[in-house]
């Protein structure tokens, strides 16, 4: 088990009169071993064949389901029946680790098993040696990622750099390995956060035979405040390649320009990080293919070794002997094998839906081309009167929400206004700077509007600029929006329950902010799971009972009943 070497191969040479040892039993099951765990090593890969899924199965424990799978020496991992186990009782887990997840490993195992009488009396216990080998596997976790690079479908077209980690935030760089000369690329940066405190970074990069615009830096900036709360975003960085053949481009980490702000504290001690992708006068496809026939034998050969299969990351909630489960995120480091026959269905998919994608496109150009020459705007109409009787110069009155009826996103607002005591048909109409002209009775107003593309409304505000006794005035209002352009998506809705996963003592209390993300109604419903968990009000004030444990707190909006948050309090004993 040890020994994870295929090579070289050698088998049995049988001839009349030979004497059959131990060894040549050894040797005859090795050989076919090692044959068979070559060919589902350098044909099919590592990780899972089928199966294995991981499901929580109580705020303590997990199931793993039957599977297959193939480790890095190329030997089956075999899980017959559901395996079911509590995440603190698993090999790895430690009372003194800080972090608020856990990977879940499979690893293969096989124990000798059989005691029975060895009757030539020699080596063993009391004269006996076990009979088989039963191969199985170890379940086991850790927080610890891969000692080692894990071989996935991926690395062969893109490569994955570290730029930081810590404070639950992970930034990566992802480059494709091969460019072509004088070709566009792109290098993406993704940002994982597992934390509720909002964060910003910015780095700068040195580019080696690459280009942004005319020079050859580029400045890496992000910051969640502008984006909807989310664990994992994506940023895009359009570069160009030079025109020359045969040489390694670079981005290269400018060195003390990491700059990372989180909860108040600034963290600038991001290690060297440089992203390589190699200029090569083929295609992407071409080079690909010929860089792993050159050099799949010295990365298979050079890489048996025992490292566990990555199953799960499972993100947890602590508190003295109890570990409870917040979230299963499955196979986070890809490691699965594509089947031929997946493979090639998906290859004629992909075949499919770049045909269609163009179909589509051509479809949505003609479409537009068509609505720009008939109906290239939409339009809707309205009207509110306005009571100015007993108001003064330098008074400012507003309308309640109107819909407009364009649906989400930007569209254009244009106000005017008439001044009659009996709003006749015929009134005088003031549009733009209404200081310019001076209305019937002497009224002059200065209108404007703040829309909420996320809602689909807008809201009007008429300021008094003079008032010679105008009882009403009536503002119209046109909405227009570009049928060309095309919408945009309401602003999705979330809850952040603040402070997150909070220590209190049996029968104190603490008071839970809810930071509201896409909408303003602040009718909220707070509840506790647990029917002994402490009690809760209506402004989130909670009482911890007087009995210690791990307890269950959500809210959810009355407006909008699925948009909802939850957190855990931990209520301990006073010392």
């Amino acid at each position: 088990m040890k020994n994870l070497k295929s090579f070289p191969f050698e088998r049995n040479r049988y001839f009349y009169g030979k004497l059959l040892s131990v060894e040549d039993f050894e040797t005859e099951q090795k050989y076919f071993n090692d044959k068979r765990r070559t060919i589902n090593r350098f044909l099919f890969g590592c990780g899972v064949v089928c199966g294995l899924g991981v499901v929580e199965v109580d705020d303590e424990s997990i199931s793993v389901e039957r599977g297959l799978a193939l480790d890095f020496a190329g030997r089956e991992i075999v899980l017959d029946e559901p395996a079911i186990r509590k995440v603190s009782e698993l090999s790895g887990y430690g009372e003194d680790q800080d972090a608020g997840f856990y990977y879940l490993c499979l690893e293969y195992q096989e124990e000798a098993a059989e005691l029975m009488h060895n009757v030539a009396g020699t080596a063993g216990k009391n004269g006996s040696e076990y009979n088989k080998y039963k191969e199985g596997y170890r379940l086991f976790v850790t927080q610890e990622e891969p000692e080692r690079e894990i071989f996935i479908p991926e690395r062969l077209y893109e490569e994955r750099k570290e730029v930081w980690r810590g404070q639950g935030i992970r930034i990566c760089q992802i480059f494709p390995r091969f460019l072509e000369a004088g070709k566009d690329a792109v290098l993406t940066i993704e940002i994982e956060h597992g934390g509720q405190q909002e964060f910003s970074f910015e780095y700068e990069l040195e580019l080696s035979f690459l280009t942004s615009g005319e020079g050859n830096r580029v400045r890496v900036a992000f910051n969640e405040e502008d984006l909807a709360k989310n664990l994992r975003y994506q940023m895009e960085i359009p570069l160009k390649v030079a025109g020359v053949k045969e040489v390694q481009a670079e981005a290269a980490l400018v060195e003390g320009s990491f700059r990372l702000k989180s909860g108040g504290r600034e963290y600038t001690e991001a290690g060297p990080c440089v992203s390589r992708a190699y200029i090569s006068s083929r295609d992407d496809y071409e080079t690909m293919q010929s860089e792993y026939y050159k050099t799949a034998m010295d990365y298979i050969a050079g890489n048996t070794f025992q490292q566990g299969i990555y199953l799960a990351k499972i993100y947890v909630v602590r508190a003295g002997g109890v570990c409870l489960i917040q979230r299963i995120d499955p196979l986070p480091f890809h490691q699965k094998i594509l089947h031929s026959e997946i493979a090639a269905a998906m290859i004629g998919k992909l075949a499919q839906d770049v045909k269609r994608l163009k179909e589509a496109e051509r479809l949505e150009i003609e479409n537009q081309k068509i609505q720009s020459e008939e109906k290239p705007l939409r339009a809707a109409y309205g009207e509110m009167v306005f009571d100015v009787g007993n108001m003064r110069p330098g008074e400012i009155v507003y309308s309640d929400e109107i819909v407009h009826g364009l649906g989400f996103g930007s569209v254009t607002i244009l106000l005017g206004y008439e001044v009659d005591d009996d709003l006749e048909e015929d009134s005088q109409m003031l549009y733009g700077d209404a200081s310019l002209f001076e209305g019937v009775r002497g009224f002059v107003g200065s209108l404007g509007a703040k829309l909420e593309p996320a809602e689909g409304t807008f809201e009007i505000g008429l300021k008094i600029l003079k008032n010679d006794g105008a009882e009403q005035v009536r503002v119209h209002w046109t909405a227009l929006r570009n049928e060309i352009r095309k919408p945009e998506s309401a602003k999705k809705k979330h809850i952040f329950i603040q402070p997150d996963n909070p220590n209190v003592f049996v029968g104190d209390s603490v008071v839970f902010t809810a930071v509201l993300e896409g909408f303003t109604d602040e009718r909220l419903k707070w509840t506790v799971r647990d029917s002994e968990g402490g009690t809760i009000d209506k402004n989130g004030k909670y009482t911890a009972p007087e009995t210690a444990g791990i307890f269950h707190i959500t809210v959810s909006s009355m407006a909008y009943p699925k948009v909802q948050a939850s957190t855990f309090v931990v209520v301990r004993e006073k010392e």
